[in-house]
């Protein structure tokens, strides 16, 4: 008889009511040292009754006082089709399981080396408890231990976690794994496809800082826009801002679309540009989301597509440096000009802060650009003439974009304009040729705040044009 005083788990308890299971043997089923979770299993399974969990009780306390365990003939021949040894079965027995289980573990396939291990660790586990199936080799591991990062006035920060050893950046990482910085590598462990390794490649030390900016500035287009603001607007103004909105809307995609790309890419050790980069693919989503809400929320509709040329130049390059050169220096230098254009002509409050964020997202990215481009080149300090060669070639395609692009521009020198008058017209071209004078300028600047000085001799004859210092202008609002 079992000691009328284990206690039985409630839920194992209802289980056994509900069977017509008695307490008493309940008991003797956990006095006989199997878990509350497996009497449970054990009893809820269809076929077991009253009857049939007594006789199972009684030959498990007839085998552990001694007596023979004993192989059903149905089991016995299940077992010899598929060469599992008596001595294994017996083993799987004694330790709860029934024919119905075994017989079916041997026909899923389980052969008797992976059956093996597994009855001896709940042997082990039945005679000396769980913690002597413990390796705990794992608890030696040969890391830095004891570091505690405590939070700063902006918290707990991504940046704040290099210290010590943690703070070792590699400038080549050796691990072709998802092993995360600072831990310890496992052998064996498959090689995941990662191309890039060199922390040149791809590092910014303001990554981290970005990160935690971006996340913690985040902003949903559907409920941080003040659509309600939002009136009946002149059909060639409204048209004029839906088609901008659309170039906006495939600008955006493409640069989700290319960051998605290169992600995989990039190798662990250096998470901080990862996470960043995982949040720019979000901005660039998100900016998507909100200018084609703009287009389709005032009573106009989407425009025509921009001829789609410079999204090629930025798709074919074939190293991340390059791609960050082009998209996060000169593309968005150029996105944030149009941006600047939006804030100027904002017909309400919408329009406007749907402006300003987009900004905000940009300007995240353009310095990511800047100080990669920067630490890029203080460890190849040749390869100047090559970030020359890539922005030859991306300026030569944005300028003939810019030709072939008739809808944009059109729109935008009638948003800058007010209208269709000419004397609107003539005000729009004017404003237009001030805010191309001021991207090209910031442009030229961030690059030699990149180290690359010399820029402006080389530019583009289509972007050299603009390189005088911009005046003052009035931009219509």
């Amino acid at each position: 008889m079992a000691d009328d005083s284990t206690e039985i788990p409630a839920d194992l308890l209802k289980v056994a009511q509900e069977k017509g299971i008695s307490e008493d043997l309940v008991r003797r089923a956990l006095a006989l040292g199997f878990p509350a979770d497996a009497v449970k299993q054990q009893l809820g399974a269809p076929n077991v009754d009253a009857e049939a969990a007594e006789a199972f009780i009684v030959e498990q306390e007839r085998v552990r006082a001694g007596g023979e365990v004993t192989i059903s003939e149905n089991l016995a021949a299940v077992a010899k089709e598929h060469d599992w040894p008596d001595d294994l079965i017996k083993r799987g027995l004694k330790l709860g399981a029934t024919d119905e289980m075994l017989i079916n573990q041997i026909k899923a396939g389980i052969t008797p080396a992976q059956a093996e291990p597994f009855i001896a660790q709940q042997e082990a586990a039945r005679d000396g408890g769980l913690a002597a199936t413990l390796d705990l080799g794992w608890m030696k591991v040969p890391t830095e231990w004891g570091v505690r990062v405590r939070p700063g006035k902006k918290g707990l920060t991504v940046g704040m976690l290099n210290v010590g050893t943690y703070a070792d950046i590699p400038d080549f990482w050796p691990h072709q794994t998802e092993m995360p910085r600072g831990a310890f590598p496992f052998p064996g462990v498959p090689a995941m496809g990662y191309s890039i390794y060199e922390k040149a490649e791809l590092w910014a030390d303001n990554a981290a800082d970005l990160y935690e900016e971006a996340i913690q500035r985040r902003w949903r287009a559907s409920t941080d826009i003040p659509w309600e603001t939002m009136e009946p607007l002149p059909e060639e103004i409204e048209k004029a801002m839906c088609q901008l909105s659309t170039v906006l809307c495939e600008k955006a995609l493409v640069a989700g679309d290319i960051v998605g790309k290169w992600l995989p890419e990039m190798s662990y050790g250096y998470h901080e540009v990862k996470l960043y980069m995982s949040c720019v693919a979000f901005d660039d989503a998100r900016q998507f989301d909100v200018f084609r809400k703009r287009a389709l929320s005032n009573g106009g509709g989407m425009g025509i597509q921009s001829p789609g040329y410079f999204h090629r130049a930025i798709i074919d390059a074939r190293a991340w440096t390059e791609v960050s050169v082009i998209l996060h220096i000169l593309s968005n230098s150029h996105l944030l000009g149009l941006y600047q254009i939006g804030v100027a002509v904002a017909h309400n409050e919408a329009e406007s802060k749907i402006f300003h964020l987009s900004m905000q997202d940009v300007a995240r990215q353009l310095a990511y650009g800047v100080d990669h481009l920067r630490y890029f080149l203080s460890k190849h300090h040749d390869r100047r003439p090559v970030i020359h060669n890539y922005l030859n070639k991306a300026e030569a395609v944005l300028v003939f974009e810019e030709e072939q692009d008739t809808p944009l521009r059109e729109a935008l020198i009638i948003l800058l304009g007010g209208g269709l008058e000419k004397e609107q017209i003539q005000a729009g071209v004017e404003r237009l040729e001030w805010f191309n004078k001021r991207w090209v300028g910031e442009y030229i600047g961030r690059l030699e705040a990149a180290t690359l000085p010399g820029r402006a001799e080389k530019l583009n004859p289509g972007l050299k044009k603009y390189i005088d210092q911009p005046e003052e202008a009035e931009v219509a609002a």
